[in-house]
Order: C-alpha cells, then sequence, then structure tokens
C-alpha cells in the first residue's frame, strides 16, 4: 500500500471546496438553526490557497432573518446539500454562544485537515 502524493491530497481538497458547499449551525440539542451555503454573502472559504487545513467560516448576526431571538449555537457540519441528512464532516462542536440581541454576531470556523494528522 502506498501513501498519496501532494498533488492527490490536493486534488481532494479542490474537491471539497467545490463540492462541500453547505454548512449547518446547530443548537446545543443537535437541532439545525440554519444551512447556508457558500454563495451566501455571509459564507467563505477562509484557509489560505493550497493549505492542508480548509476553514469554511460564517458570520451569523442576530438580525438574520433566520435566527428566532434568543438562541444558543453550539455546533456545525458540513454538507454536500441543502436536503442532504448526512453530514460529509463530524459535527464539531464549540463553547454554547448565546445570542440575545439583534446586535450579537457569531463567527464559526469550521476546519477540514485534508490528509488528518493524528497527534
Amino acid at each position: 500500500m502506498f501513501e498519496i502524493s501532494q498533488v492527490g491530497y490536493q486534488s481532494i481538497r479542490d474537491y471539497i471546496e467545490a463540492n462541500w458547499k453547505f454548512i449547518e449551525v446547530q443548537d446545543e440539542l443537535g437541532a439545525k438553526i440554519l444551512r447556508l451555503d457558500t454563495t451566501d454573502p455571509r459564507v467563505t472559504w477562509t484557509h489560505a490557497p493550497g493549505a492542508e487545513v480548509l476553514e469554511l467560516s460564517v458570520v451569523i448576526s442576530g438580525s438574520d432573518s433566520e435566527v428566532t431571538l434568543p438562541k444558543k449555537f453550539a455546533a456545525s457540519a458540513v454538507y454536500t446539500s441543502a436536503e442532504a441528512t448526512e453530514p460529509v464532516t463530524a459535527v464539531v462542536p464549540f463553547s454554547n454562544f448565546e445570542m440575545t440581541m439583534e446586535e450579537d454576531q457569531l463567527t464559526v470556523r469550521h476546519q477540514i485537515e485534508v490528509p488528518q494528522v493524528i497527534a
């Protein structure tokens, strides 16, 4: 068995960036609060070109129409479509954030490491 080359890993990262286009933010019970695609201005790939760790970021505000206040945010996951029922990444928990006012803002950075390095 042989290792995938750096070119192969870059091809996988390029595929992920082109096809894994939806980030979902969930509450503390794992329920979807909102799922947005990369065409939404609040969502951006924020890693450097060629980086081994891909980063998909979303900025959510208390004034966003999808958010009913107060709301607790606790996890994120990445999906291939708006209708997909299974995420293509792990559901990643983060410190609970309770949004109570329209002025509140949360930035979620969901990272995907390719290849995954296990310490």
